[in-house]
Parts: C-alpha cells; sequence; structure tokens
C-alpha cells in the first residue's frame, strides 16, 4: 500500500548526453559488482561454521543485495527528480509492506531541482535502507502500521527528507549491532550525497536527512 502527496513537481533530463551515456555505464558496472559482491557473501555464508559469523554474513548478504536491486532499478528506470526516486522505492517496497497491511507513504512540498543523478541515487539508497530496517524491525510479529517520508524545504538553502514510522521501539541488545551496521551504512551514503543525518533523539525512529540545493530559486 502507497499514496504519495506533492504539491508540484519539476525535474531534469539528462536523456542523449554523453556524460549520462558514461554514468549509467558506471552504474550498470557498479550493479554487477554489487551483485558479485552477494555472491561471494553468500559462498561465505554457507561454509561459515560459527552461527554468529553466519548469521553476520547473511545480513550483509541481504544488505549488499537491497543496495543491488535498488541501484538496478534507479538505473533502469532513470529517475529525473528526487521525487520520482523515492516514488520509485516506495513502488518497490510494496511488495514487502502490503501483505502485512503496513502502509508507506511520500508526501512532497515540492520536487527538489540541481542534484545530480549521483546524489539523487545515494538519497534514495538511504530511504531505501531505512524504511526496510523499519519493515524488518519495527512491524515484525503481524503487527500493521505506517511508515512515513516527506520532502520539505529547510530554510532558504536547504531541503530536508524525513524518515519515520509508528511501530515497535530500536531493537534489543541482540540486534543492536544489526541496526548499527544499517546506521552506518546511511551515514556513508548519507556524507557520499553531501547531506547530514539527524536523529532526533538517542532513541528516536525519526531520521532526517539535509542537503544543500544548488538550485535554491527552485524552491
Amino acid at each position: 500500500m502507497i499514496r504519495t502527496h506533492a504539491s508540484h513537481s519539476t525535474g531534469f533530463d539528462l536523456s542523449g548526453t554523453s556524460d549520462d551515456l558514461l554514468l549509467r555505464e558506471t552504474y550498470h558496472r557498479s550493479s554487477n559488482d554489487m551483485q558479485l559482491v552477494v555472491s561471494l557473501l553468500s559462498l561465505q555464508s554457507r561454509r561459515a561454521t560459527n552461527a554468529e559469523a553466519r548469521d553476520a554474513l547473511a545480513d550483509a548478504m541481504a544488505r549488499v543485495a537491497i543496495l543491488a536491486h535498488a541501484r538496478a532499478d534507479l538505473n533502469e528506470r532513470r529517475p529525473t527528480s528526487l521525487r520520482r526516486a523515492l516514488e520509485q522505492v516506495c513502488e518497490a517496497l510494496v511488495s514487502q509492506t502490503e501483505p502485512r497491511s503496513i502502509l508507506i507513504s511520500l508526501h512532497t512540498e515540492y520536487d527538489v531541482q540541481g542534484l545530480g543523478p549521483h546524489h539523487v541515487a545515494a538519497l534514495a539508497l538511504v530511504v531505501n535502507e531505512l524504511a526496510t530496517n523499519a519493515i524488518k524491525h519495527a512491524f515484525h510479529d503481524g503487527l500493521a502500521g505506517h511508515i512515513r517520508i516527506s520532502i520539505r524545504r529547510h530554510g532558504d538553502r536547504h531541503a530536508a527528507i524525513l524518515i519515520e514510522d509508528d511501530g515497535m521501539p530500536f531493537p534489543a541488545a541482540d540486534n543492536a549491532k544489526k541496526a548499527g551496521m544499517g546506521l552506518s551504512l546511511v551515514r556513508r551514503l548519507v556524507a557520499s550525497a553531501d547531506g547530514v543525518l539527524i536523529q532526533h533523539a538517542p532513541a528516536s525512529k525519526r531520521f532526517e536527512i539535509r542537503i544543500a540545493v544548488p538550485d535554491a530559486s527552485s524552491m
């Protein structure tokens, strides 16, 4: 189940340029490399004799597989805007949320212009990771709920992406390492998009990514 709300949408089109062709080829190779990493992690997981090591490898494999799928999907459909990229993420997650009566919604005050394809892809992967973590840890045991994603203005020169849910609190200590791995990955992706990750309280499930908007007049 997915719901989207937008006041307006704009974008840019890089189709047909040599830079775009090079970027698409780079993304394609990156996706192939991540699929290779998934295969290697799967092989090592099957060979591991220690249960903790096997679980850690399986968790890493699942996370890389999610990133590889999201990257391939973004490359295939080539979103022209941040709003469209996040719509694609939500659409891809519906197969996991709908059977469990979890609503995932996207709310946009405007569509951010001027972000490069690398930044758009990185931010989409961040939202995918945080939403996937919520699906895995906040809504188990048949619990229904709502994952809300928003794109808002923050001052004159920044945009904010908020991800929050009304599910269960953060996992207990036995799952803390897995949750920590996910947040570490999120921080790296946010940094690669020249953004800042804000967790509004130590145990808060409300995350905010702030990014500078090159074309502030479009806001």
